[in-house]
């Protein structure tokens, strides 16, 4: 191996080794290897194109020689929504609430920009070795409390305190993953290659203006019971935290024929440290692992300048109890009101604490390429998503509104030199909303709403 491209690669893994805000399906992104962004992600398990192709199938990178990628996307989401008091029609009011005269409102952080590198290299004439390094994120939301009714804040916090002083006023949270995968493929016959890689994570999380709901803490509810008093420390307000975890990814990739290709992968939950400043807020005090992932792929060239591509994803968001477990605050953990029936393992902190209510999502990721001439090659995709919330679980979703189903894609790449490329992409994630009660004050009902738009470009070395 070369060591001087190794040390380039490493060098280039750590300066783009950043955190970035990301929501799409659910929070993983469409697509992470740039000719797969421009076909909404189909091609990434069965049509290795680039060396971020290690994201979704490391068995690619038999395929696809020595190369770099370094890139960066603008990345706007929009996220708002309603709050309606049916008690007094036309007026909004928290939690999920809005403005006196019925408006809605919007999160403030609409704009991120997302890096991503990778680096394929072969080590003989059937292995190689490559480093991708990519991002998540999405909770990434902040209401403020000036827009709401009488600014009394999205979830009904006085401005700038609420109950127990906790922290009221503008809410919001922002959740924001690295990955860094380090991928080994083989070409076990002429026509099959397998491939694995490590995968290390590093994530942070911050939470804002939750003080409203330090009553429904595991830490408050049980000194309640026992006729104490206990203020939960680690629910709000507690500035970033961080964690690191690492998981495994496997994938093979068998072409059945000239014109077909058949991949798949699977990578494993990610393993996290906690997140110990939210451990009163996450399920299992602050437990906050990432779900495991699986795509199977299809693809189809007739010809040298046509090719198509169909994949179908599938994301375990049930396996994470922070983002899947009910809502069950007012059910389980309501001592004022519903004594009978508490259970501190449904409060927050609990071992099955509100989470999001997040079902498991499957995608299916359609995209068509066409090479025009020796220097452009263009690129459409659609893919439609499960929609992962229920309308039952929409209050506490307000904080990250991940209902897109959709994403209209478009790409190209433009061969500038016989080893240098640009890749271009775009998409469109039309408006979703999901709407049910409000459930954290009575006669309440509630509509979140999100779109999202993203625009990229990738420069492209060859080696070879």
């Amino acid at each position: 191996m070369n060591m001087r491209s190794l040390s380039v690669a490493v060098a280039l893994a750590c300066a783009t080794a950043v955190p970035t805000a990301q929501a799409t399906n659910g929070y993983m992104s469409h697509a992470y290897s740039p000719t797969a962004k421009g076909l909404a992600g189909a091609g990434e398990a069965a049509l290795p194109q680039d060396s971020m192709s290690l994201v979704g199938n490391p068995a690619g990178l038999t395929r696809i020689g020595q190369r770099a990628d370094i890139g960066l996307s603008w990345f706007s989401p929009r996220r708002e929504y309603t709050g309606t008091n049916m008690m007094a029609p036309g007026v909004n009011i928290a939690p999920v609430g809005s403005t006196m005269t019925g408006g809605d409102v919007e999160s403030e952080n609409n704009h991120f920009f997302i890096p991503n590198f990778g680096y394929s290299h072969p080590i003989d004439n059937v292995s190689s070795v490559g480093i991708a390094v990519y991002g998540n994120g999405g909770m990434n939301s902040d209401y403020r409390s000036a827009d709401t009714f009488m600014g009394i804040g999205t979830y009904g916090g006085n401005t700038p305190n609420n109950f127990l002083g906790l922290g009221g006023g503008n809410a919001g949270v922002n959740l924001e993953q690295l990955g860094i995968s380090l991928g080994y493929a083989r070409d076990v016959m002429d026509n099959l290659s397998l491939g694995a890689s490590f995968v290390i994570a590093y994530q942070t999380f911050e939470a804002k203006g939750l003080g409203a709901f330090a009553g429904f803490t595991k830490t408050f509810t049980e000194a309640a019971m026992a006729g104490g008093f206990a203020i939960p420390d680690n629910l709000t307000n507690k500035g970033e935290d961080s964690a690191w975890g690492y998981g495994f990814q496997v994938g093979a990739l068998w072409d059945i024929n000239p014109q077909f290709s058949l991949g798949i992968s699977y990578r494993t939950k990610m393993w996290m440290e906690e997140f110990d400043k939210y451990s009163d807020l996450f399920a299992d005090k602050g437990d906050f692992d990432i779900p495991p992932v699986g795509s199977i792929g299809l693809a189809y060239k007739p010809n040298d300048r046509l090719a198509l591509a169909f994949d179908v994803q599938h994301i375990w968001y049930g396996d994470i109890d922070a983002v899947s477990n009910r809502n069950n605050l007012f059910e389980k953990c309501n001592i004022q009101f519903n004594p009978m029936a508490y259970d501190s393992r449904y409060c927050l902190g609990g071992s099955k604490g509100a989470g999001f209510g997040w079902d498991d999502m499957t995608v299916f990721k359609f995209g068509i390429q066409y090479q025009f001439n020796n220097q452009w090659t263009g690129r459409a995709g659609f893919s439609y998503a499960d929609q992962l919330i229920d309308g039952r679980e929409v209050a506490f979703n307000a904080l990250a509104p991940a209902v897109i189903q959709q994403h209209w894609t478009l790409g190209a790449t433009w061969r500038l030199r016989d080893n240098y490329e640009l890749d271009f992409w775009g998409a469109y994630m039309p408006e979703e909303s999901v709407s049910g009660p409000g459930e954290f004050t009575t006669g309440s009902s509630a509509e979140i709403r999100m779109s999202q738009y993203e625009l990229g470009v990738n420069f492209r070395w060859l080696f070879n």
